[in-house]
C-alpha cells in the first residue's frame, strides 16, 4: 500500500505576510499613538491617563487606578488593534490587489472607514452614545489620525515581499 504524500507547502510567504502585518501594525499604531498622546496632553491629561483610558475597555473604570500596568495594557491593546486593522487591510488586498497598487488612495478611504467604525460603532457601544458625537475640528483631526494610521500600514504592506523584488 502506498500513501500519497503532498509536497510541503512553502511557509515563507505566510511568514513574510505575518511579519509585514506586524510591521504595518506597529507603523500605523505609532502614528495613532503619537496623535492620541498629544491630544490627551493638550486636553490636560497626563499621557499615562490616556492609555489607562484605552485599558478601561478591558478593565473598566478600575484601569484609572491601575498605575503603569494598566497604562501598559492600554498601549499593548492599542498596538494590537492597529495590527488587526493592518491585517484586515492585508486580507482584503489578497482579493482586491488594487489596494496595493493604489495604496495611498485606498488607505485614505480605509482610514475614513476605520474612523466611522470606531466613532459610530465601537466607542458608543463601550461608552454610550455621546462617545461618538461630532466635535468639529477635533473630529476632523481624529479622521486625519485614522487616515494616517491606514496610510502607514498600507505603505508597509504594499512594499514587495523580500523574495519578490
Amino acid at each position: 500500500m502506498t500513501a500519497a504524500v503532498s509536497p510541503p507547502v512553502p511557509s515563507q510567504p505566510a511568514r513574510d505576510l505575518a511579519s509585514r502585518i506586524a510591521m504595518a501594525g506597529l507603523a500605523g499604531g505609532a502614528v495613532d499613538f503619537i496623535y492620541a498622546s498629544v491630544m490627551g496632553v493638550t486636553h490636560g491629561r497626563p499621557v499615562l491617563k490616556v492609555w489607562q483610558g484605552v485599558a478601561s475597555g478591558w478593565l473598566g473604570k478600575a484601569a484609572g487606578d491601575g498605575g503603569l500596568a494598566s497604562g501598559a495594557l492600554g498601549v499593548v491593546t492599542h498596538f494590537g488593534i492597529a495590527t488587526c486593522m493592518a491585517g484586515a487591510y492585508a486580507l482584503m488586498a489578497t482579493r482586491l490587489p488594487v489596494l496595493y497598487r493604489r495604496w495611498a488612495l485606498c488607505a485614505a478611504v480605509y482610514g475614513v472607514i476605520l474612523y466611522g467604525v470606531m466613532y459610530r460603532v465601537v466607542l458608543p457601544l463601550r461608552f454610550g452614545p455621546k462617545a461618538g458625537q461630532w466635535h468639529g475640528l477635533e473630529s476632523w483631526l481624529d479622521i486625519a489620525s485614522h487616515i494616517g494610521l491606514a496610510l502607514a500600514a498600507a505603505f508597509i504592506l504594499s512594499r514587495p515581499a523580500r523574495g519578490a523584488r
